[in-house]
């Protein structure tokens, strides 16, 4: 796991040193495998070019253990990007499954909507439709009882 340096404040009583070119170096802290966390005074264009080279530890060598600690801490906080940058990606999947499934449910509630407005149109169509039945069956009944009336009992309606 290769990072560059990076640049950190301190408030250190000494003169900072100054690079070949002029410029003060800065505290910095290096991230290389090698020497992961270690502070040191760097140009402000360190490992651009030899002219702006200058490069001396600030920080007393550690302990051996303190490597150990740094490295881990580092591969550590790798996982953890990586299974953050996994979950952005599944959230974002997710996040696109349920746009599809609330796009789906519109969908179908527009089509549910129009099939029951039809079942409505239907229902209203025979209740019509039985009603007008029932008026012609009552009709029909009324002819028959009258010609039932005039065959059998011809004589009377005179």
């Amino acid at each position: 796991m290769q990072r560059s340096s990076s640049i950190s404040s301190s408030s250190v009583d000494a003169p900072t040193p100054r690079c070949h070119c002029g410029v003060t170096s800065p505290i910095r802290t290096a991230w290389r495998s090698d020497y992961p966390g270690r502070r040191f005074y760097g140009c402000s264009g360190y490992g651009t070019s030899r002219k702006f080279s200058f490069f001396q530890w600030y920080d007393p060598e550690p302990p051996a253990r303190y490597f150990d600690v740094i490295r881990r801490l580092l591969e550590t906080n790798e996982c953890i990007r990586s299974g953050n940058t996994e979950l952005k990606k599944t959230r974002q999947e997710l996040l696109n499954e349920l746009r599809r499934l609330q796009q789906s449910v519109h969908e179908t509630r527009a089509e549910l909507e129009a099939a029951v407005a039809a079942s409505t149109a239907m229902e209203d169509n025979m209740l019509a439709s039985v009603a007008t039945t029932r008026r012609r069956g009552v009709v029909i009944i009324v002819l028959i009882s009258v010609i039932v009336l005039l065959v059998f009992f011809p004589n009377r309606s005179r």
